[in-house]
């Protein structure tokens, strides 16, 4: 396979920074948007190398807004691959005491980031009659667990996100779908859940490994899938 342009949202992250991993250890070129300066400069140091060879950026952008995503994929160019994973969790308790601010941080950081870098790429990818977007859904999204509506709520904005744009660009060669992950077992977790049985948690390069797999020419077949992780 030669080499992809990636754009990874979220990458500073847990589980973005394994799903940069995984596409720089295939030989693609990623591209990451970063607003978290603490996050930023970490993974300068774990990339450097990428960096200095140019087979990684990291561009300032906030991706939940049309200005931050069409520069995170102006930086990309021809983008082969989007990786959507962006996203946080946020609420955890009932719906009469979880404010509407914390619906409005849902939405933002779990479906409109999604939503608003699609729209950055598709023009590209429907004009190539080819590309591949990935996004990271929940299994909150079908479960729906009590007092995580908010959150549930915006995971499953993703799963009907990957199922429409899947029908919308079905004849033009570009593929979509979502993973949806038990619980990730990042650090941030662990430490929100200290009790927990963290070997019910799925490790990020796991994740990763599903988001190359669909990323790849061998599952050219696969249209539209949800696939739990």
């Amino acid at each position: 396979m030669s080499s992809r342009s990636v754009l990874v949202t979220g990458g500073t992250g847990a589980l973005g920074r394994a799903l940069v991993d995984a596409f720089l250890s295939a030989g693609d070129r990623v591209v990451v948007p970063w607003i978290v300066p603490a996050e930023a400069e970490a993974a300068r140091g774990a990339w450097r190398e990428a960096l200095g060879a140019g087979r990684a950026q990291l561009v300032e952008a906030d991706v939940s807004e049309e200005a931050g995503a069409g520069a995170a994929a102006a930086a990309a160019g021809a983008v082969d691959v989007l990786v959507n994973g962006v996203g946080g969790f946020a609420g955890g308790s009932p719906l009469d005491e979880t404010s509407l601010e914390v619906w409005d941080l849902m939405y933002r950081m779990n479906l409109r980031t999604a939503a608003a870098c699609c729209r950055a790429v598709l023009p590209g990818m429907r004009a190539r009659r080819r590309g591949v977007i990935v996004s990271v859904a929940s299994q909150a999204a079908f479960a729906a667990p009590a007092g995580l509506a908010a959150y549930a709520a915006s995971k499953a904005g993703i799963v009907t996100l990957t199922r429409a744009l899947q029908e919308e660009v079905a004849a033009q060669g570009v593929r979509v779908h979502a993973v949806v992950p038990t619980t990730i077992d990042t650090p941030a977790n662990r430490a929100a859940m200290p009790d927990a049985d963290f070997s019910a948690w799925t490790p990020p390069a796991k994740i990763a490994g599903v988001v190359l797999w669909l990323a790849s020419d061998t599952a050219s077949s696969v249209r539209g899938a949800l696939l739990p992780v």
